[in-house]
């Protein structure tokens, strides 16, 4: 086993504010076969992180973690978000000797699950899943009780999901250029569909119309599945959705993709040219991602250590493949980029707000 993380008890103060009490039952810690069986591999490549992992205990030093950790996944079950933290949770825990323990919490774009670790002992032993909609929500959102920016602490970004620019097969596009043509021509605009209002697909087509001089009718659903169904039935035009839901309807024929949203083009789709090229768009990159935060206060040497071990199991093949199943990219940040990262995204993501004239009181 690892040794525990030795940590001041004057570094990880409290707060004053009261801190919510997690239920110790709702959650199981996570596992995840490959990652275990490999784990001598993890281990060794943790060792290279030893001024991290194995500081010397000052005086009157707590250790860390000291027990199990709770991971908060604000949404449900099942999602990218819930197992993007159950990698996390696995990753964590064989590199601590501790269980890391998946709990879910959702409701309200995510939003309660944030606040409840906002509001946590920044102790290392809460964290949070923090998604892309947590970026949308800082500026949809009016009354948030919470700042993504200033209430938390980095850690690293898990995966990234890319977006498909997708429209139904009987229109008169083949391209992203034809698109583009297409769209500035349609009277009215053209109808396009999301998982629903304030979402990244739906923001993403808003910065995409945006960006190409045209206009839209957005059409909102309860979800991706019913948003796919709808585009493959024909009664909306287009979508820029998450690559999960729509890849089988990719591969049966039922949407023709036209361009994905990540920087590079995809290791799995690598025909399918990026928006930015085939517009062409330079430097245009929109994407679902999955983040680990911490409450703010959080002693930066229990952060880092946390950031090393995932980096260390993203540095295997094992890792990186883990992460694809689940229909993510890896993209393992430090803590100082992380923090770069979520400034950039709370900032563009309330320029899409802005120009879709979404919100939420």
């Amino acid at each position: 086993m690892e040794r525990p993380l030795a940590v001041d008890s004057a570094a990880a103060p409290r707060r004053h504010r009261p801190h919510p009490t997690l239920p110790r039952k709702r959650g199981r810690a996570a596992s995840l076969p490959s990652l275990q069986a490999g784990k001598g591999v993890l281990r060794r490549r943790l060792l290279r992180a030893a001024p991290l992992l194995a500081l010397p205990a000052p005086a009157h030093a707590q250790r860390w973690p000291g027990g199990s950790v709770r991971i908060v996944s604000p949404f449900t079950p099942g999602g990218a978000n819930d197992l993007l933290g159950r990698f996390a949770a696995a990753v964590l825990g064989s590199a601590f000797g501790v269980p890391f323990v998946v709990e879910n919490r959702p409701g309200a774009g995510g939003n309660p699950g944030m606040e409840l670790v906002a509001r946590a002992a920044p102790d290392g032993r809460t964290l949070v899943v923090a998604a892309g909609a947590a970026a949308v929500n800082q500026t949809l959102h009016r009354n948030l009780s919470f700042d993504l920016l200033r209430d938390f602490a980095p850690i690293t970004l898990l995966g990234v999901v890319a977006n498909v620019l997708a429209v139904h097969p009987g229109l008169p596009v083949q391209d992203a250029d034809d698109f583009v043509g297409f769209a500035r021509a349609a009277r009215g605009g053209i109808t396009y569909g999301s998982a629903g209002i304030g979402t990244i697909p739906h923001l993403a087509m808003a910065l995409l119309l945006r960006a190409i001089g045209a206009e839209g009718v957005h059409v909102p659903y309860r979800g991706s599945a019913p948003a796919v169904t709808e585009l493959v039935a024909g009664r909306i035009q287009a979508l820029f959705e998450n690559l999960p839901p729509l890849a089988g309807q990719m591969r049966a024929g039922g949407v023709r993709a036209l361009g994905i949203s990540t920087a590079q083009r995809h290791p799995d789709w690598p025909a399918l040219p990026t928006v930015a090229e085939a517009v062409p768009l330079p430097g245009f990159e929109v994407a679902a991602w999955q983040s680990l935060l911490a409450p703010a206060g959080t002693p930066p040497e229990i952060v880092e250590a946390m950031a090393a071990a995932i980096r260390a199991a993203l540095a295997a093949e094992e890792g990186r493949a883990a992460i694809r199943r689940i229909g993510a990219l890896p993209r393992p940040l430090s803590p100082r980029e992380m923090r770069g990262f979520l400034y950039a995204e709370v900032a563009k993501w309330a320029e899409a707000v802005r120009l879709s004239g979404a919100t939420v009181e």
